[in-house]
């Protein structure tokens, strides 16, 4: 159960880290990942947690890389297999070779751990390439080089490490042994990995056409791949991994063919892979952040902290000279004539991440520099983060404006809401959709809640002077007058959403339908359906019951609060203001309307995705965003439209 526990625990760190970078973008997430996994340390249990390295190779190193090899372009790996090669096995084994010989030669590491640890830090991590080039472009050939290269140098890194454990743990090496070994497990793990990948592939194809394409046997099947995949190649002394990469590959393959055959079961598959891969790319860097303070403290007592550090560095420096040099005149990026600033940016490109980190924690217990070697693998991790966002902006050119994801997005959703703005037919069904899109704007901003509730009693105010007018002019009665007041009140107390004031709501209107219908489906419908919805329609009934019409008292109400925020809109205050004019549209739509059609608002949806479909055609037509750009905000769309069909009757309450 403690086991258990501390995963939990850890899990909860992985959440809370994603959660703070997508707010504080300036510090890259696997930095928030150490920082929480070094706070957890606190925690005396978590102090001496260990995981058995070879369940970290078999739990976590093979999921990731199958991933990667699935995910992996086969045309563009054929396109750039030349540089592919170069880079992750040449420039992989002279780095292996020269640096660890020298660094063996100046320091007190012995040289069969000198070559592993320089076999961890030689894979390289290109999500984080990736990420930087959102603002910072790469050329696609840049981008496919190293993203290629990530994963087939995964692969070399890890058969080098392997080999030069053995041979420390042995004690024994030999050029030509070693030479035989590493051919007799990587050819050997490719083929095993390619034939098992495609037989496994091979099920998947026939359970589609028996129509078993169902997402739990589909991806259970997939998730089970690389783990039964290098169970077998390791228990056969092949490389599990190179295995596991092939395997993946070929599961791409499959992907390639199907297209748009299972399409549903491809969109979970994707999006179960991307969550795998983010969690065990995120337990891995919590758990450095939890296991450092036990490597520093150790270091720090033996005096070796400060060297310790200093020879991390080094092997950074040494290393991204060495790959600088390599790609200048041994790598060539297509339909670019700018060698050196190419092999600058593959240079510093080659991040290391989570296949580094796992490595290293793959280390047996037995190695007596077991921590020593962590550590240092550990600063090499974090300045690799460090440097590329500050030397990319000096070597790439930053995105135009209007190549800009967020603000296409905008753009995108401004066309749906005018395409709704300008239905007459059907205006409230057409006032829902545009307030989906308006709310979904509306997340992007992020409204301060302090600034919000201080407008929002401006418009209470608005709405109340307005009633005060009606009732002053003898046009409403002082029930009226009464009533609809407190209806003003509860409107503030039930758009707060704060969970006790959601249940006190449900309480009352629940047993205010009781006291009405004296019926239990009618109560059981009131507790079920959230107050923000059910309040108009209460109010509505009340009023009607006594003989009075709410009707032109919250048209009046309405439209002062409507003409209140309209002076009270700057460029500083539109997300709050945005906010607030949805809640009482949706309001106002449903006292003044009866009921809405369900099909009306299907098709109103479709005439809004339309609209944003023919918005992201005609800008990539004009030449205005690049087709890459062009893509993701087409896959917004998409989403959007699955996330409303799957979500459907919940637009017709």
């Amino acid at each position: 159960m403690a086991q258990v526990f501390m995963f939990v625990l850890m899990l909860a760190a992985v959440v809370l880290a994603n959660v703070l970078e997508k707010h504080l973008a300036i510090i890259p997430l696997p930095f928030w990942l150490i920082g929480l996994g070094m706070a957890l340390a606190i925690i005396p249990s978590l102090r001496t947690f260990t995981l058995d390295p070879s369940v970290f190779a078999f739990a976590v190193i093979a999921p990731l890389l199958f991933n990667e090899g699935q995910n992996a372009s086969r045309l563009w790996i054929g396109r750039t297999l030349g540089n592919i090669l170069s880079l992750a096995v040449g420039l992989v084994l002279v780095t292996v070779l020269v640096l660890g010989a020298g660094l063996s030669a100046v320091t007190f590491i012995p040289l069969a751990l000198a070559f592993g640890l320089i076999a961890i830090v030689t894979p390289t991590d290109a999500s984080a390439v990736t990420a930087i080039s959102q603002t910072n472009p790469l050329s696609p050939g840049q981008l496919l080089i190293l993203e290629n290269e990530s994963l087939f140098n995964d692969a070399a890194g890890i058969v080098a490490f392997d080999l030069a454990l053995s041979a420390y743990i042995s004690g024994q090496f030999s050029a030509w042994e070693a030479t035989g070994q590493f051919l007799y497990v990587a050819i050997g793990g490719v083929l095993f990995g390619a034939v098992v990948g495609t037989l496994i592939v091979s099920l998947r194809t026939q359970l589609i056409k028996w129509g078993d394409d169902e997402p739990i046997i589909m991806t259970t099947l997939q998730l089970l791949t690389p783990l039964l995949v290098y169970f077998c190649a390791e228990e056969l002394g092949f490389s599990g991994i190179l295995a596991v990469v092939a395997a993946g590959i070929a599961h791409g393959v499959e992907r390639d063919r199907l297209r748009l055959t299972s399409a549903r079961m491809q969109i979970v598959s994707t999006n179960v892979w991307e969550m795998v891969s983010g969690i065990l790319s995120g337990l891995v860097f919590v758990l450095l952040g939890v296991t450092l303070p036990r490597v520093v403290t150790v270091a720090w007592h033996d005096n070796t902290f400060i060297l310790l550090i200093g020879i991390g560095v080094v092997v950074y420096v040494s290393k991204l000279l060495l790959r600088i040099l390599w790609s200048r005149y041994l790598v060539h990026v297509p339909r670019s004539l700018h060698r050196w600033r190419d092999a600058l940016i593959i240079g510093f490109g080659g991040a290391n991440g989570t296949i580094t980190l796992s490595l290293a924690f793959s280390i047996p217990h037995s190695v007596p520099l077991r921590n020593e070697l962590i550590f240092m693998a550990a600063v090499v991790i974090m300045i690799s983060l460090i440097v590329p966002p500050i030397v990319f902006p000096f070597l790439i050119h930053r995105a135009p404006a209007v190549n800009k994801q967020h603000i296409w997005v905008r753009r995108m959703l401004a066309a749906g809401i005018k395409a709704m703005r300008e239905e007459t037919g059907h205006p409230a069904e057409a006032q829902i959709v545009l307030d989906s899109l308006a709310q979904e704007r509306i997340m992007d901003d992020a409204p301060d809640r302090r600034r919000q509730q201080a407008l929002f009693q401006q418009a209470i105010a608005a709405e109340k002077t307005a009633v005060a007018q009606l009732h002053t002019a003898g046009t409403i009665t002082d029930d009226e007058a009464h009533y609809y007041n407190q209806f003003i009140d509860l409107n503030n107390f039930t758009a707060d959403q704060r969970v006790w004031k959601n249940l006190f709501l449900r309480a009352r209107f629940t047993l205010h339908m009781g006291q009405l219908y004296r019926d239990v489906r009618s109560v059981q419908d009131a507790f079920l359906t959230s107050p923000i919805n059910l309040e108009p329609i209460f109010w509505k009934r009340q009023f009607t019951a006594h003989g009075e019409d709410i009707l032109p008292i919250e048209k009046a109400g309405y439209d002062a609060v409507m003409k209140r925020l309209a002076e009270l809109e700057d460029k500083d205050n539109r997300a709050e203001i945005n906010t607030i004019r949805r809640f009482y549209r949706d309001r106002h739509r449903r006292i003044q309307v009866d009921a809405v059609d369900g099909d009306v608002i299907y098709q109103m949806f479709l005439k809004a995705f339309h609209a944003e479909y023919e918005l992201v055609q005609a800008a990539l037509g004009k030449g205005e965003i690049t087709a890459d750009l062009a893509e993701r905000l087409q896959q917004r769309i998409t989403f959007d439209e699955i996330t409303y069909l799957q979500n459907r009757k919940a637009f017709q309450v």
